[in-house]
């Protein structure tokens, strides 16, 4: 199970794809990146945010020290900007980390929108589920204060309120069936009905 340690903001997102090209070497973007993440505190905060960021949306599978060739989230982010790509950052970030697709399926097996649960309870549940291991407990934090950033849970006292579904335009939704079949699943095309649920946000 890949580690997901940190909780990142969509607008990191995208301020990391326009500042990357293609073939770049990532180390290039490792100052450029502070600058982004500037609420970020300690020096081992920001490189752990980074690589989890970089790992998921930047780094070339072949060649890990340099960006992909490919970049359709960056032409996307420039054509429609971050807050139309903001659910398909989300979606492909979900998507593309085994252990956050683990996790997100196990809150909306258990919880609906408009539900409250608690936080330790979740992590209990997580560990009874995939054993008793730190990035467990660290990766369904981390998920949880993403998933504030975007908007979808908020604090309620000690527990955590499942807000409300991401809206989707027709056109958003293409895209994310798009970046499923082919960076997720590697097939020609999909349903959305072989969406998983942990997926539709």
């Amino acid at each position: 199970m890949i580690g997901f340690d940190r909780p990142i903001k969509p607008e990191w997102i995208y301020e990391s794809l326009l500042l990357a090209h293609p073939g770049q070497r990532l180390t290039e973007l490792n100052k450029p990146f502070e600058s982004i993440a500037t609420d970020l505190t300690g020096k081992e905060g920001k490189r752990k945010v980074r690589t989890v960021l970089f790992r998921c949306f930047l780094r070339d599978e072949l060649n890990q020290a340099r960006v992909r060739e490919k970049l359709p989230l960056k032409e996307l982010s420039v054509k429609y900007g971050a807050e139309f790509m903001k659910p398909i950052y989300l979606f492909y970030l979900i998507g593309m980390t085994d252990s956050l697709c683990k996790i997100s399926e196990h809150i909306f097996r258990l919880y609906g929108f408009g539900n409250t649960f608690n936080m330790l309870f979740l992590k209990k549940g997580m560990v009874n589920e995939f054993g008793e291991r730190d990035v467990v407990q660290r990766a369904a934090g981390a998920l949880l204060k993403t998933l504030s950033f975007f908007g979808i849970v908020e604090n309620e006292g000690k527990s955590i309120i499942l807000k409300r579904r991401l809206i989707v335009s027709e056109m958003q939704l293409r895209i994310m069936l798009e970046f499923y079949a082919k960076d997720i699943r590697h097939v020609p095309q999909i349903s959305i009905n072989d969406l998983p649920a942990p997926l539709r946000l």
